[in-house]
C-alpha cells in the first residue's frame, strides 16, 4: 500500500519539483529497490545514473540523435549497415504518407519507445498515425525521464524500412553491452512487439541465469551465424565510449545497425538476481 501511494505521489506531479539528482534517487529507490549511491557507485545501474548526471559529452548527444548517428555509423563501419531511411520530417502529411511504401517503421527522434510498425498502409489509418506522431512530437521525453541527451534533439519523425526475416517476422534484436571498447554481455529480445521475452548471454553466447524486466525464454537459441562480425562492429562503434549499448540485427547474414543506447532502461531496470547488477558494474570504470 505504501509503495503504491509513493508511486502515485511521484508520477502524479512530485517528480516535477525534483532536481535531476533527486529524481534519480527517488525513482531508483522505488524501481530498483535500494538506495542509490552516487558518491561511490558499484552496481551497473548506479553507474548509469552517475553517467547521466556527470557525462555531458557531445558524442553521447550525437549517439541519441537518430539522424546524426547515421552519419557516425556510416563514417565508422560503413553505410551498408544502415537501415534504409524512407523519410524524415516534422509532419506526417498526406503527401508523405502516399510516398511511403506499403510497410515501414515510424520512430520519433527525441526519445525511446516511440515506435510504430506499419505492416500495411492499406489496413492502416493515416489520420490515426498522424495523430500519434503529433502526440510524440509534443511529448517532452527528456523532461519525463531526465535523460539530458534528448533535451535539444529535433522533434522529428522517421520512416525506416521494415526489416523482416525469412519467415516475414521482425528479426531478433541483439543488444551488445560494450565496456571500454569490449563486448561483455549480449541481450537478445524475442517478440518485442508481442509477447516479449529477453535472454542475457556471455560474448560466447552462453545463456546467463539472469532476468531483466522481461521473462526469459527457456528455448535453446543458437547464436547468429554472423555473431563474431556483429561483435567486431559493436566494438568498433563503441570505442569513443566508456560504456554504450550497440543494437544490431542479423537479416540473412546482412548486419544492420539499430541504435546506440547511452543509458539502458534509463538505469532503473533491476536485474534478478540483484548480485548480477554489481558484477556487471565491475566492468565499467568511472574516471
Amino acid at each position: 500500500m505504501v509503495r503504491t501511494l509513493l508511486n502515485k505521489l511521484f508520477w502524479g506531479g512530485f517528480r516535477h519539483l525534483l532536481s535531476d539528482r533527486q529524481y534519480a534517487r527517488w525513482r531508483y529507490r522505488h524501481e530498483v529497490g535500494r538506495p542509490l549511491r552516487l558518491s561511490d557507485p558499484k552496481a551497473f545501474t548506479e553507474k548509469i545514473q552517475y553517467l547521466k548526471l556527470h557525462d555531458r559529452s557531445e558524442i553521447r548527444r550525437r549517439a541519441a540523435d537518430r539522424i546524426e548517428v547515421r552519419d557516425y555509423v556510416a563514417e565508422t563501419i560503413g553505410s551498408r549497415h544502415l537501415i534504409p531511411l524512407h523519410w524524415s520530417g516534422e509532419e506526417l502529411t498526406r503527401d508523405v504518407w502516399e510516398s511511403l511504401p506499403e510497410q515501414f517503421v515510424l520512430k520519433a527522434n527525441h526519445g525511446c519507445g516511440m515506435v510504430e510498425l506499419v505492416e500495411s498502409k492499406t489496413d492502416g489509418s493515416f489520420e490515426n498515425l498522424r495523430n500519434l506522431t503529433e502526440k510524440w512530437r509534443k511529448f517532452n521525453y527528456a523532461r519525463f525521464g531526465r535523460e539530458w541527451v534528448y533535451k535539444d534533439l529535433p522533434r522529428i519523425v522517421l520512416a525506416e524500412e521494415m526489416l523482416l526475416n525469412r519467415y516475414d517476422d521482425i528479426p531478433r534484436d541483439y543488444k551488445f553491452f560494450c565496456f571500454h571498447g569490449q563486448v561483455e554481455m549480449i541481450q537478445v529480445d524475442f517478440g518485442r512487439f508481442e509477447h516479449q521475452r529477453r535472454n542475457l548471454y556471455t560474448p560466447d553466447f552462453e545463456r546467463l541465469d539472469v532476468s531483466n524486466l522481461c521473462p526469459q525464454t527457456e528455448k535453446k537459441i543458437d547464436p547468429p551465424a554472423a555473431l563474431q562480425k556483429m561483435i567486431e562492429l559493436a566494438e568498433t562503434l563503441s570505442k569513443p565510449f566508456n560504456f554504450i549499448r550497440v543494437d544490431l540485427y542479423d537479416v540473412a547474414g546482412q548486419i544492420y545497425f539499430g541504435e546506440l543506447t547511452n543509458f539502458p532502461g534509463n538505469g532503473f531496470s533491476p536485474y534478478e538476481p540483484d548480485l548480477f547488477d554489481f558484477e556487471l558494474g565491475e566492468k565499467l570504470v568511472l574516471e
